[in-house]
């Protein structure tokens, strides 16, 4: 059995449960168990006790108990730097949540110490693996000149997935980034070094839910492909079947490079809105 271990800000958030039963249930048969869980602030009901899970009194206890660890906190991402300063040395394989940091100096630091102390990491947004973008992949039959994403939510919270869906579709690669929009919404180009480009679009409104689901498309050749992400439970199994088997392997999809270009998106963003929509290299 392979024994997991969670590390968290709060463990009573959706990610958490979302897990745990996925990996606990969906992927019963991979043969893998959550096994202790730490947490810094610990809110409402025992999330141990009612799961079942070993709560441990620190995060050195959870690596002790677990042969892999998930890093979560996905409310609190600017976490992530301090929790993976003392889950890294380890060297025990680690998936960290969501995103390496909305701080692009703490994702740098991250991936350095990963490299510093061998130890095998993966981090990804669950829409990178969304089941529609999975379909249309192996459909597309060539090279996507331009490509785009349109969803909702706070930018660096939220942003995240809508840019995974883009790094989804594009690879790596990105060299500069212009953004027009506003805070709350947010119209992004993205440039490539070989000419092709992405649009990214991005609102954050009490209606969000209701008007702007994820959408997607990529052009190839003078014809569009689009889909409407509409199968969230697939895009979170998808992601722990990604996650359970890169514990076995250590081998993941998302290489630490792409998802520190996400994290380099979602700050240039940023520094063109700074700059009254300028581009910004990467």
């Amino acid at each position: 059995m392979l024994k997991i271990g969670f590390v968290d800000h709060h463990l009573n958030n959706f990610h958490a449960n979302t897990f745990l039963k996925l990996l606990h249930e969906d992927l019963a048969s991979e043969d893998v168990r959550v096994v202790a869980a730490w947490e810094s602030h610990p809110t409402g009901e025992d999330w141990c006790a009612k799961n079942g899970v070993e709560r441990k009194g620190s995060i050195a206890e959870v690596i002790e108990s677990a042969d892999v660890i998930m890093v979560l906190a996905p409310d609190n991402l600017a976490d992530h730097l301090a929790l993976c300063e003392q889950v890294l040395p380890a060297g025990k394989p680690t998936f960290i949540d969501k995103l390496l940091s909305p701080i692009l100096p703490d994702a740098e630091k991250i991936v350095q110490m990963a490299q510093q102390y061998g130890t095998p990491i993966t981090s990804s947004s669950a829409l990178r693996f969304a089941v529609e973008l999975e379909a249309m992949r192996p459909q597309l039959g060539g090279t996507i000149s331009e490509a785009f994403a349109r969803g909702m939510g706070e930018w660096m919270g939220y942003g995240v997935h809508t840019v995974a869906l883009i790094v989804g579709l594009m690879g790596t690669g990105a060299t500069r980034v212009a953004d027009v929009g506003t805070p709350a919404s947010r119209f992004l180009a993205i440039e490539y070094a070989d000419g092709r480009r992405a649009m990214v679009e991005v609102h954050d409104c009490e209606n969000m839910w209701n008007v702007f689901p994820w959408v997607f498309g990529a052009k190839v050749g003078n014809t569009y492909h689009v889909e409407t992400v509409k199968d969230y439970n697939g895009f979170y199994l998808n992601l722990m079947k990604m996650a359970v088997q890169f514990f076995k392997t250590t081998q993941s999809p998302v290489s630490p490079q792409e998802a520190l270009e996400v994290v380099r998106i979602l700050d240039a963003s940023n520094r063109s809105q700074q700059e009254g929509g300028a581009w910004v290299t990467l």
